[in-house]
């Protein structure tokens, strides 16, 4: 008998656990509100598809298509690149001219890694304004300590010429999009 007793408990136990664990509303919703999320970030980037077939409108169309399938927020800037701030940052925005230091990732569209910083263990540093014009104008929206990500169509990124490092070995091959992932910014003063 108390043996019967000891499995009807654990089995009633069992039952009342899990039927407790199931009937909280709060982790059922958040996978739901994920995916209503991403249904609207690939609702509205599938607006910004290109109909053109030229190397331009296939370039932003890998990079809506990157976007969509990696789930990053960005959004199209009026001058061709995508951006998205992935930390807001402090202060002001930065200005053309400013002196900074970041840490940047450098990846091709299918996420391959082309350059990285942090693996070479000092921040990049440089002016706002004297690197690829994704960057130039990229970066006018971002603010001391924040990180932004930008993809690039080729032409403001490399272009025809490509990038060949100091070997002559090919770094980046010409026309292709890239992705930048910027971050740990700052400001020096002058």
């Amino acid at each position: 008998m108390t043996k019967t007793i000891t499995v009807w408990f654990l089995v009633f136990t069992a039952c009342f656990f899990s039927a407790c664990s199931n009937s909280s509303s709060a982790p059922a919703s958040a996978p739901e509100k994920d995916a209503v999320a991403k249904s609207a970030i690939e609702e509205r980037l599938i607006t910004e598809l290109s109909p053109s077939s030229d190397r331009a409108g296939k370039e932003r169309n890998a990079i809506i298509n990157r976007a969509i399938d990696q789930n990053y927020d960005v959004y199209a800037a009026p001058e061709g690149y995508f951006y998205e701030i992935l930390d807001p940052g402090e202060f002001t925005p930065l200005l053309t001219g400013d002196i900074v230091s970041a840490h940047y990732q450098g990846l091709f569209l299918d996420g391959t890694e082309f350059d990285n910083s942090r693996k070479r263990g000092a921040p990049l540093q440089f002016t706002v304004g004297g690197l690829i014009e994704a960057w130039n104008l990229a970066l006018l929206r971002a603010k001391p300590g924040g990180s932004i990500r930008i993809l690039s169509p080729s032409a403001l990124a490399y272009g025809a010429e490509g990038l060949v490092g100091t070997r002559g070995d090919t770094l980046v091959p010409a026309h292709t999009v890239l992705e930048f992932v910027i971050d740990d910014i700052q400001v020096y003063e002058e």
